[in-house]
């Protein structure tokens, strides 16, 4: 009777029960159009009886109300005639076609039969009982969207017959008449700031943790295997020996994940009977019984949950709860984060290279108190935090149109010319949705566009996690505006960068470790194109306006922001102006040093022009104090000069006055640098000298400088052992130490951080096999040491127990019980034990605590 779409479908005898169901259906909108009549009858009866009340008020002289009944009166008498309600009743019906149910043509009043007859032909009720039945019968409706009547499929058009609300307009008339008052929201606190950014470091912790898991558990060889062995063969075909698909096949394969894991459409017949429904639940529990599929399935379950019921918290058992959920699709509701982790198992499966992308939404660092004490950050008794529906049921984000996790997997384009590494990148897929691959509007969504009033609309933290627990940071590929993402971002750049780059080596070196040199290849090549798309989208978004907002901006910078050690070099191109000053990408910023830092540090040396014209000159720390005192000295001379006159001291034109005088102390400002800063293009490629007559070259300290990761001069290595350079002092060897960094200490100091030496290549085999030596026989001296030391303190201990026996022995002769000597007893027992004599199990000595026997 029904077809899958939900349209109806008739036999050849069935054209009876299709005219009576066209016949019901015009009687029900018959019923429909007079029972909305009947309503608004209804309501304007009530109107009636206020103007009854008005003309009461007319009666007792309000004038106010007097022009208020009197227009009502003008409407009432139009609206309140049952006569005409009467004969729009009857026009609907007639226009229908119908007869109309509550007219009995007897030629009764029509306000009788209003009155007295339901919408139905049944007899009328009270005003009382007819509110009773209308709530009951409305509680299951949504009242926002009674929708329209629709006519059925090959009868003739009709006008659409709508419901309103009788309380749409009283509604109305309370909330413009009420005024809520806006309670004034307070600020946070310094300890509560504090915290606030301690909080929000621990969750994006805590988020990155939970999706490497997950990326961690889609590498499971039995997951990707249950979801691969399910996939149909066209599509296993399309893999390749690098490791990528073509976008169209990417795009079937989605297609067919959508539809393997979406629920299954449930159409319900409500002319079927009873018994109909429970013959064919029957029927469908003996086909689950004989299918084979069915008990395979379960039992893998079974298997997967033994598997991992010991590991929940661990990748095993992320993974075991994937493959429970996979082996349950279609019965139950996957969430978003499972599907992406699913599917990312599955073209590992295949063969293809994915990683799992991931939306991360911390606690916001940019909130105010009121909405943070919801949330449940901040601590508020009169308050009921609000919690999050996801993290509860465990739902995905389709109510509110936002995709937070989905995949990109490697996509080129196979059989074209050139090489297939030239035409790789990540393509985006969301597993749940049909449609979806290289659509990034669909994962955007309802996302808000240009505010950076919502942290989740704006996107502060995208990651993309490999199966190799690395990961890298793409928010700049999907953040409407990288800017807003940064305004929801924690303002420690340094801590974020540490994070990233962290998972970014594991990253890179799990993929030297274990991916051939041509997927290798592919990859590097699609991350380069995917940098490339990220520069672009970032020089392309708009240049902040205010001071404010340039401030720590990563694309844009100005001269006032930067750093004594930073320059702009070239000055162009130019972006635009704030206050004056001129706007420049961050790019064209370049770091100053200077020519000792550049050659221990870049291996590079300023040219012999360019020395002579350093970019910029500052003070070291000893001059840095000298201006200080400068400073305090010339303030106390000018403060002596006003004679205690304010004016004087602020007046510009005083202080140049009197700046003339001999007597006037230096200005600090005249002070030179003693430090030349060079920039990079001043300077060139430099190679330290060789070691020659196994000489290693030093520096003027007697180091040799290795920060960066710089190598050691031509012919000399760097051992890092410990006490290296004690055997090599003992060899009577040339070596140096090898400076790696420095350390800096509260109150400005820094000191010099070493680590190893700095050795000739010929006497390294050497030295290693000394070193050897050296350490065993340090190993043995340091065990006789220790035993010296236990035997001594044993001698102390044995001693004072011989003293204390001889003491006792001494001076206690005269008891008539002798007492019973524990360090005697235990005295023998030991020397009783030590000959064999005595068992240990058996013997009656009672041991008492040291610290009593000796007290």
């Amino acid at each position: 009777r029904i077809d899958v779409c939900g349209r109806e479908r008739w036999t050849d005898g069935g054209m009876v029960d299709a005219d009576a169901r066209r016949a019901e259906s015009l009687k029900a909108r018959s019923a429909a159009a007079v029972r909305e009549a009947v309503g608004r009858g209804r309501k304007r009866a009530k109107r009636g009886l206020r103007q009854d009340d008005d003309d009461d008020d007319v009666a007792h002289g309000d004038d106010k109300t007097t022009s208020t009944a009197v227009d009502d009166a003008g409407r009432v008498g139009y609206f309140a005639d049952a006569d005409t309600i009467a004969s729009r009743a009857r026009e609907i019906a007639t226009r229908l076609n119908v007869p109309l149910p509550m007219w009995n043509g007897t030629g009764a009043n029509a306000t009788d039969v209003l009155t007295s007859v339901g919408a139905c032909g049944a007899t009328g009720k009270t005003d009382a009982e007819e509110r009773e039945i209308d709530e009951d019968e409305w509680d299951d409706v949504v009242m926002d969207d009674y929708g329209l009547y629709v006519a059925d499929g090959g009868g003739a058009e009709e006008d659409a017959v709508t419901l309103r609300d009788d309380n749409d307009e009283d509604e109305t008339e309370t909330k413009t008449k009420t005024k809520t008052k806006k309670k004034p929201s307070r600020r946070l606190t310094d300890d509560e700031r504090t915290g606030l950014l301690s909080t929000h470091h621990t969750h994006v912790m805590c988020l990155i943790a939970r999706g490497r898991l997950v990326s961690a558990a889609t590498g499971s060889r039995l997951l990707q295997a249950l979801t691969a062995s399910c996939a149909p063969k066209r599509l296993v075909e399309t893999t390749t020996t690098s490791r990528t698909i073509e976008v169209h096949a990417l795009s079937s394969l989605v297609d067919w994940f959508a539809g393997a894991v979406a629920m299954p459409i449930v159409i319900d017949d409500d002319d079927d009977d009873d018994d109909d429904d429970e013959t064919t639940r029957g029927v469908v529990c003996e086909k689950l019984m004989v299918n084979d599929a069915k008990r395979r399935r379960r039992a893998f379950r079974v298997a997967a949950h033994r598997a991992g019921k010991t590991s929940w918290g661990s990748a095993y058992g992320i993974a075991s709860r994937l493959s429970l959920a996979w082996s349950s699709r279609g019965q139950l509701e996957i969430d978003e984060e499972s599907c992406a982790a699913l599917f990312a198992a599955l073209c590992q499966g295949l063969g293809l290279t994915c990683r799992v992308i991931a939306s991360l939404e911390p606690v916001p660092i940019r909130a105010s108190a009121g909405r943070l004490e919801s949330l449940g950050v901040l601590a508020n008794a009169r308050v009921k935090p609000i919690v999050s529906t996801h993290a509860v049921t465990g739902k995905s984000s389709d109510d509110d149109g936002c995709v937070r996790h989905w995949c990109e997997v490697l996509c080129a384009r196979h059989g074209v010319e050139g090489d297939v590494q030239g035409n790789t990148r990540w393509v985006s897929v969301a597993p749940r949705i049909r449609g979806s691959t290289d659509d990034v509007n669909i994962i955007l969504g309802n996302r808000k566009r240009g505010s950076t009033a919502d942290a989740s609309s704006s996107m502060p933290y995208v990651m993309a996690f490999h199966s190799n627990l690395g990961a890298r940071d793409v928010t700049r590929k999907y953040a409407l505006a990288f800017s807003q993402a940064l305004h929801h971002r924690t303002p420690d750049w340094k801590w974020w960068e540490r994070i990233t780059s962290y998972v970014e080596r594991i990253n890179r070196d799990a993929m030297a470790h274990d991916y051939p040199p041509e997927v290798r290849a592919c990859i590097e090549a699609a991350n380069a194109t995917e940098l490339f798309e990220m520069d672009t989208r970032s020089a392309k978004e708009r240049v902040p306006g205010t001071m404010s907002e340039i401030k720590n901006h990563p694309l844009w910078v100005v001269d006032r922001f930067l750093s004594r050690s930073q320059i702009i070099h070239p000055r162009h191109p130019v972006k635009g102006f704030i206050a004056g000053e001129a706007v420049f990408p961050r790019s064209c910023v370049k770091e100053l040093k200077s020519a000792e830092r550049w050659k221990s540090e870049c291996r590079r040396r300023v040219t012999d022009e360019s020395l002579d014209a350093p970019i910029r000159k500052v003070h070291s720390r000893a001059l840095q104090a000298r201006v200080k005192a400068l400073t305090r000295t010339r303030e106390a001379w000018f403060a002596a000069k006003s004679e205690g006159s304010k004016e004087r001291l602020e007046s510009e034109e005083w202080r140049i006055t009197m700046s003339a005088a001999e007597d006037c102390p230096a200005d600090p400002s005249a002070v030179v640098g003693d430090i030349a800063l060079y920039g990079e293009w001043q300077t060139e490629p430099w190679t330290p000298p060789a070691a020659v007559g196994g000489i290693v070259p030093k520096n003027d300290r007697g180091n040799v400088d290795l920060y960066g990761n710089a190598l050691p001069p031509p012919g000399t290595v760097h051992v890092t052992l410990a006490r290296i350079s004690k055997t090599a002092r003992a060899m009577n060897i040339d070596y140096a130490p090898a400076l790696v960094g420095f350390e800096y200490k509260a109150g400005g100091k820094t000191l010099p951080v070493f680590n190893g030496v700095v050795i000739c290549e010929e006497f390294k085999e050497e030295l290693l096999k000394q070193h050897e030596l050296a350490e065993e026989a340090r190993a043995v001296a340091l065990e006789a040491k220790l035993y010296k030391d236990a035997c001594l303190k044993w001698r102390l201990l044995l001693g004072a127990m011989w003293t204390r026996a001889a003491l006792r022995e001494e001076f206690q002769p005269t008891l008539a019980e002798p007492a019973v000597d524990h360090t005697a007893a235990r005295i023998a027992a030991a020397k009783a034990m030590n000959d064999g004599v005595v068992d240990i199990s058996t013997s009656s000595v009672v041991v008492e605590p040291l610290a009593k026997t000796l007290g």
